[in-house]
């Protein structure tokens, strides 16, 4: 899920359609995550641990069950190996035994082959030689120290794990609790995968989501919403090669580089604890504000969801308020980006729900209009700068046209002659109902009186070259505010008073 900072700090869940699925059960979770680390270290052409000495081993019932150490005076770095390689000798039972085997033997190398058994390998010799072939694989890496190859993992019955002896393990640009695995996934190129308790997942990923400076009621509601999420998401990654990612598809996760002791301290306090209706966990949605009240989960993501129920904010903390500035020419712009034929725009409609949220957007060309709604009302207007619009929470500045009225204008428009500019208008110089004036900067600015009546229940119609829209909130509004989660702590309410008001129905307990 893309998450977006607010100006407070606070972030913005955005998440993409939601299809609900049914939550992971807590009692079969054993506490520990497979975390893909698609951010930086996904897909790429070697990875490197940046210790001098490096536990090896595999991860079982939520153990590491370390085989042994490897040293380096640097750094190690695995990439994924194509080489056909001769199993030497005999195969021993851990890497030590191994590793003297290899001092005797230069050029060859330990290798990993499953079951907790270790190979020694060469670069392939003819067989008749005293070695075995061994075939290569879509799966194999090897670990090189200075340079050096000290380690080949064939990965196909298990796979090899790493962790600092610190219990961190620097790759670099982040550093990560638990241990890494280096998988190749089948490619020709190696990804990172984070296996991590829960709480160690969440110290990174709440103060991520919410200012660590906040009350700590409001950082244990977002700590309890971020659990009960992440149960939830595992669920529609199933069968995939690990359990969430570090993006916002899943919940953003940067290791220890975001930890702060006030949100571990939160993540403690409520250790264990989710979010359930019907004794399974749910989609424990939420955004930054919600601009005075939450949203349907339907008004949303088409789904409706028994514990998403929008309710008025107690308090926010901020109104969040917004304004964004859209020109005819930007619409047009949009409009050919996505493949839509509606002639030159001439302005916008919105139509609202009862909570004041946008439910449909409608661009109204010259040949036809093209309606928005949703999710997609927001995100339609990201090509131009990058950024989608902050909220659904937005009306069109100025004095709107009566519902079920034409919006006539009758713009300025200016004559250059010799004299200089002269003004004067579309109805004085008898033009058509629609002219395009070419401005000194060259810019199109289209002109055309809208004579579409506006659907029932719409709020405004605009036409002009500039539509200025006004709103408030950040984030789609389902599920908590996060700033009025802050209100609600400062005015006194605990976390589970908190949790209760933002989600309908719903029981705060124990995994």
């Amino acid at each position: 899920m893309r998450v977006k900072k607010s100006l407070l700090g606070a972030i913005v869940f955005v998440l993409a359609l939601i299809v609900p699925v049914n939550g992971l059960l807590a009692s079969d979770f054993d506490g520990f995550l497979r975390i893909g680390l698609r951010q930086y270290f996904s897909q790429r052409s070697q990875i490197n641990i940046y210790s001098q000495h490096m536990e090896v081993g595999v991860f079982s019932h939520g153990n590491f069950q370390n085989m042994g150490t490897l040293q380096s005076a640097n750094n190690f770095t695995i990439r994924p190996s194509n080489a056909a390689f001769s199993q030497i000798g005999d195969v021993f039972a851990t890497l030590e035994q191994a590793q003297l085997f290899s001092a005797y033997h230069p050029g060859s190398v330990p290798a990993f082959v499953g079951h907790g058994y270790w190979g020694h390998w060469t670069l392939y010799l003819p067989e008749g030689q005293g070695s075995e072939a061994v075939a290569p694989n879509n799966s194999r890496v090897t670990v090189y120290a200075n340079g050096v190859p000290v380690l080949i993992s064939d990965n196909t019955h298990q796979i090899l794990q790493f962790r600092d002896v610190s219990g961190i393990t620097d790759l670099g640009t982040r550093q990560y609790r638990g241990i890494i695995e280096v998988n190749r996934f089948g490619r020709d190129s190696v990804s990172a995968v984070n296996v991590v308790h829960m709480n160690e997942y969440l110290f990174s990923v709440v103060p991520s989501e919410m200012p660590a400076s906040w009350e700590m009621e409001a950082l244990k509601a977002q700590a309890v919403a971020a659990r009960t999420f992440t149960l939830y998401r595992m669920a529609s990654w199933a069968g995939q090669d690990y359990n969430l990612c570090d993006t916002v598809f899943s919940q953003v996760y940067s290791g220890v580089f975001r930890e702060h002791y006030r949100t571990t301290e939160a993540v403690l306090q409520t250790a264990d604890l989710v979010i359930l209706h019907n004794g399974q966990p749910i989609l424990a949605a939420y955004s930054s504000c919600a601009g005075g009240h939450t949203a349907n989960s339907e008004d949303v993501w088409f789904a409706a969801l028994p514990y998403l129920r929008g309710v008025p904010e107690r308090h926010e903390a901020t109104d969040m308020l917004w304004t964004r500035t859209i020109t005819l020419s930007q619409l047009n712009q949009l409009l050919a980006g996505a493949n839509v034929q509606i002639g030159n725009a001439t302005g916008i409609q919105l139509i609202h729900n009862p909570q004041g949220r946008v439910m449909q957007l409608i661009i109204l060309g010259a040949n036809g209009s093209h309606t928005l709604e949703r999710e997609n009302i927001r995100s339609f207007f990201g090509p131009l700068d990058g950024s989608s619009l902050r909220s659904r929470n937005f009306v069109i500045s100025g004095t709107p046209a009566p519902i079920g009225q034409p919006q006539s204008l009758n713009p300025s428009v200016y004559i250059a002659s010799a004299a200089g500019l002269a003004q004067s208008s579309l109805s004085e110089l008898g033009l058509p109902t629609s002219v395009t004036v070419m401005t000194g900067s060259g810019l199109s600015a289209i002109y055309a009186p809208t004579t579409t009546q506006p659907a029932q229940g719409s709020s405004t119609a605009s036409s002009g070259y500039y539509i200025h829209l006004e709103g408030r909130g950040w984030g789609h509004g389902v599920g908590m505010s996060q700033h009025g989660a802050r209100a609600m702590a400062q005015m006194g309410y605990n976390f589970r008073q908190i949790l209760n008001w933002y989600y309908t129905g719903v029981e705060i307990t124990d995994m």
